[in-house]
């Protein structure tokens, strides 16, 4: 089995709710979205090459290759969107799961059917809610809600990546398809910008008006000047 990635390197978590965990990532090539904020637009597209240690390798690239070079006992698989290839992450991560190591699968909530192919196989998923606000798209919500449904099998998280223009009714979209699954899944809003902090508490204070676990985690890789 073959498939795309831009890269595949050792590092911390550096957002979510496992924050300075060392994984190894697996970065899929290839994306059904154009988030204004994007910070890997090169992964949108698929491309000749990638890159491992500093070193270039050609794409695309057999699944047993990745599985031989992670070196953790975690990987997160990210993109672009891994879910726009199902077959090729499908047979990573049963491999990783053969070997015992963790899987934390990123992915923007928009392919329930393959989320549901690959489900089995990984151990946390973290679920990005596009709101339009932050994205410049309409957001899908139908699409988010039956992910999250499949995605409640595993330990999970629901993330939001956000700037000071979201709406209260982008909020309580957000809360309220949480709810309709289990409003015990966290909310973590990501500030596209962080600073002024203010307008994210108020987003957060609004949130916990209706969930109980709500969240504010930048990125801190960017902080600490990791990838």
């Amino acid at each position: 089995m073959k498939g795309y990635v831009q890269e595949l390197f050792t590092s911390i978590q550096g957002e979510g709710i496992y924050i300075g965990q060392r994984q190894t990532f697996v970065r899929f090539l290839g994306c059904n979205r154009a988030c204004e904020y994007c910070d890997t637009p090169g992964a949108r597209v698929q491309t000749g090459t990638f890159e491992y240690h500093s070193q270039q390798f050609e794409n695309p690239v057999d699944a047993e290759f990745i599985t031989q070079k992670i070196t953790e006992r975690a990987v997160t698989i990210t993109g672009g969107e891994p879910l726009l290839q199902p077959d090729f992450l499908a047979e990573i991560c049963k491999s990783l799961k053969i070997l015992g190591i963790e899987v934390y699968l990123e992915t923007n909530g928009t392919l329930p059917d393959a989320l549901q192919r690959v489900i089995g196989f990984v151990d946390t998923v973290a679920l990005d809610f596009k709101v339009e606000s932050a994205t410049g798209e309409k957001t899908p919500w139908d699409a988010h809600a039956r992910s999250l449904k499949i995605a409640a099998q595993k330990d999970t998280f629901v993330k939001i990546c956000v700037n000071h223009t979201i709406s209260s009714q982008e909020i309580a979209s957000v809360c309220n398809v949480i709810k309709s699954v289990d409003e015990r899944i966290p909310l973590v809003i990501q500030p596209v910008v962080l600073k002024p902090i203010a307008p994210y508490m108020d987003i957060q204070r609004q949130a916990l008006c209706r969930l109980p676990d709500v969240r504010i985690i930048p990125q801190i890789h960017k902080y600490l000047g990791l990838r």
